[in-house]
C-alpha cells in the first residue's frame, strides 16, 4: 500500500515543481518579447541641468582587483555628468594585490575619487556599508570592479527618476561581455540574458518580487536611510536587501541602461561563485520562513516572492529525489523508478534554459546554439555540486561560508 502512495507524493512533488518552472519559463518568454526591439536613444526631453539633477555617490567596493580597478575609477569619471554633483568611492576590502595602491593613486589624480583602504576582509556588504556611512549623495549607486557602462549612464538614471518619483531603486541591464571564450561564458551570457531581459523585464510589467543585480542599482539614499545597513552575514546581499524592499512597499523598476559585466571563465570559478550564490538564497529563504508571504505590498507579488526564494529547496529537493530516483532504477528495475528517474532527470536537466536556448536558435537563425543544450548537463552538474556542497557545509559544519570573489581579467 505504500508504494502507491509513495508515487503519487511523488509525482504530486514533481508536479510542483513543473509548474513554477513553467511559470518563469513563460514570465521569461513574455519579457524577451517586451525587449525585443533593444534600448531607445536617449533623450534627456525636459530633464534641466542642474536644477534637476541629484548629488550622486558611486560606490565601487573591491577586494584584489588590481586587474580591472582602474578601469572601474576611469568609467565612472568619464560619465557625462557635473563633476560638482559626483563623488567616486572606491572601498577596498582588505586587498592582498595592489588594489589599494591604484586606487590612492586615482584618488590622488582625480579629485571626486576617494579610496577607502584599511582593515581585514569583511565581505561585499561589510565594504557596502563603510562605503555609504561616507556617502554624501541623494542618491548610490554601486557597481562591481569589472562592471562598464556609457557615459550618458547617470543621466539615463537621473531622467528615470525625474520622471518616475514612485521608483525608488533602478537597476540596470547586465550584459556579459566575452561570451565567446568557452561553453561557460556562452551559458553564462544566456543565463544572465534571460535573467534580465526576460525575467526581470516581465516581474516589473506585471508588478511582481524584483530581485536587485548586486551591480548597476540606483538606490535613492532615503531607501538606505530607512532599511538600515547591508546584511553583512549574508552571502547574497543583493537578495537578501531585494526581500527587505519589497516588505517595505518600495518600488523597483528596470533602468534603460545597459552595463557590461564580465562572466565566470572557469568552472572552478563558477562552482565558487554559486556555492556563494546559493549559500545566500538558503539564508534568504531561512529568513524568509519566519515570515514567507510578507515580502511584497500585493498577493501576486508576496506570492511571487515565496516562489522565487525556495528556489534553492526546489534545486536541492529535486536533486536529492532524481539520486534516489536513479538508485531505485539500477536497484528495482520497477517500471515506477524507471519513470520517475526519467521525470526527475528531464526537470532537474534544465528544462528552463533547453527550451529558451532552442527558440533563440531559431529566432536569430543560428542552429548551432543547439549545440549548447548538451553543454547545459555539465553546467547544471556543477551547479548541483555548488548546491549540495554549500548546503553540506551549512547544516553539518558551525564554520560559516566565507564570501568569495570571482576572478576577472583585463578588458579595457
Amino acid at each position: 500500500m505504500l508504494d502507491p502512495f509513495l508515487g503519487i507524493a511523488i509525482f504530486a512533488l514533481a508536479a510542483f515543481f513543473y509548474a513554477i518552472t513553467v511559470y518563469h519559463s513563460f514570465l521569461i518568454i513574455i519579457g524577451m518579447r517586451m525587449t525585443k526591439g533593444g534600448r531607445k536613444p536617449f533623450d534627456k526631453g525636459s530633464l534641466r541641468n542642474p536644477v534637476d539633477l541629484p548629488r550622486v555617490s558611486i560606490v565601487i567596493p573591491a577586494k584584489d582587483e588590481e586587474v580591472v580597478i582602474e578601469g572601474a575609477i576611469r568609467c565612472a569619471e568619464r560619465l557625462q555628468y557635473p563633476k560638482e554633483l559626483v563623488e567616486i568611492l572606491v572601498v577596498e576590502d582588505g586587498s592582498v594585490d595592489e588594489t589599494p595602491t591604484i586606487g590612492k593613486r586615482m584618488a590622488a589624480l582625480i579629485p571626486n575619487v576617494v579610496c577607502i583602504s584599511g582593515g581585514e576582509s569583511t565581505g561585499k556588504p561589510a565594504a557596502l556599508n563603510r562605503a555609504i556611512a561616507r556617502a554624501t549623495g541623494e542618491v548610490i549607486v554601486i557597481f562591481d570592479s569589472d562592471t562598464r557602462y556609457e557615459s550618458d549612464l547617470l543621466l539615463r538614471a537621473a531622467k528615470y527618476f525625474h520622471d518616475h518619483p514612485d521608483i525608488d531603486i533602478a537597476q540596470a541591464f547586465p550584459q556579459v561581455i566575452n561570451a565567446d571564450r568557452n561553453l561557460i561564458t556562452r551559458l553564462n551570457y544566456y543565463e544572465t540574458r534571460f535573467w534580465f531581459q526576460g525575467l526581470q523585464v516581465a516581474k516589473e510589467r506585471f508588478g511582481l518580487f524584483m530581485h536587485l543585480g548586486g551591480t548597476g542599482m540606483f538606490i535613492r539614499r532615503r531607501v538606505l536611510d530607512g532599511l538600515g545597513p547591508w546584511d553583512e552575514s549574508c552571502l547574497t546581499e543583493d537578495l537578501e536587501y531585494s526581500v527587505r524592499v519589497a516588505r517595505s512597499g518600495h518600488r523597483v523598476g528596470m533602468l534603460q541602461g545597459d552595463i557590461w559585466i564580465q562572466p565566470t571563465y572557469k568552472a572552478r570559478h563558477l562552482i565558487g561563485q554559486r556555492r556563494r550564490w546559493w549559500g545566500g538564497a538558503l539564508q534568504v529563504f531561512v529568513k524568509m520562513m519566519r515570515s514567507p508571504f510578507s515580502a511584497g505590498r500585493t498577493l501576486r507579488q508576496r506570492l511571487d516572492a515565496f516562489i522565487y526564494t525556495i528556489s534553492p529547496i526546489v534545486f536541492l529537493v529535486g536533486s536529492i529525489m532524481f539520486i534516489v530516483s536513479v538508485v531505485s532504477t539500477l536497484l528495482a528495475v520497477s517500471g515506477l523508478a524507471a519513470l520517475t528517474a526519467w521525470f526527475w532527470g528531464i526537470l532537474l536537466s534544465n528544462l528552463l534554459l533547453i527550451p529558451l536556448v532552442v527558440t533563440e536558435a531559431f529566432r536569430i537563425k543560428d542552429r548551432k546554439l543547439i549545440w549548447l543544450v548538451p553543454g547545459l548537463y555539465w553546467y547544471w552538474t556543477l551547479q548541483w555540486y555548488a548546491l549540495f556542497s554549500v548546503a553540506f557545509g551549512m547544516i553539518f559544519t558551525p564554520r560559516k561560508v566565507r564570501w568569495q570573489r570571482t576572478p576577472k581579467v583585463r578588458t579595457d
